[in-house]
């Protein structure tokens, strides 16, 4: 199970939203393929966003995971909580487009992508590097599991790191490094656009 319910007062004020604040009566929402590999249902804000979190693969020079991502006004979308990502599949349950909005929807896309693409003997010696017992073991508190440590750092990576990453040893230098075993890549630097595609986020779609 991917949840976001390790983020405290952040998480308590993005839920903070009144009713009249859902996606039905903000905007209709519309299904938009905005890669072969990528569907997102939401409104042209919540697609403008998802375009954004698919770019910052692209600088880390990552393929983006294949995915379907949508967006709910309520936590009923994502079983309860913030945000929930299983099979290909991420649902996003905020209708706010900010900083932890963000954060939300890499931290479930990551989940995905080393769901892909990161082998069991990779995923054995981030344990070693992390000083983690399992990974994904449901005995173990939330920020002790491999799979969470694994998401909430492909998050802080490849976002902003406006906000601190939600789980032990999170100087960057450490979250760097776990970083780099489970993508094989650099941490992108900070304000970096260099990628052979274009990151441009079109908000008509």
């Amino acid at each position: 199970m991917r949840t976001v319910i390790g983020f405290g007062a952040f998480a308590l004020a993005i839920a903070a939203v009144p009713a009249a604040w859902s996606l039905r009566s903000a905007r209709a929402t519309d299904v938009v393929v905005i890669r072969p590999n990528v569907e997102v249902t939401g409104t042209t804000q919540q697609r403008a966003m998802a375009r954004w979190a698919i770019g910052r693969f692209d600088i880390a020079g990552l393929e983006p995971p294949t995915i379907d991502v949508e967006f709910h006004g309520d936590r009923s979308g994502c079983r309860g909580h913030l945000g929930f990502a299983r099979a290909g599949r991420v649902d996003v349950c905020t209708v706010l487009g900010n900083e932890m909005a963000r954060r939300i929807l890499l931290h479930e896309m990551g989940h995905i992508w080393i769901d892909q693409n990161v082998s069991q003997a990779t995923r054995e010696r981030f344990l070693e590097l992390r000083g983690l017992r399992a990974w994904n073991d449901s005995t173990d508190p939330w920020k002790e599991r491999g799979f969470e440590q694994g998401a909430e750092i492909m998050a802080w990576a490849l976002g902003n790191r406006i906000l601190f990453a939600q789980i032990p040893a999170n100087d960057p230098v450490q979250l760097g490094a776990g970083f780099e075993l489970l993508t094989g890549v650099p941490t992108p630097r900070l304000g970096d656009r260099s990628s052979g595609r274009s990151h441009a986020i079109d908000t008509t779609a």
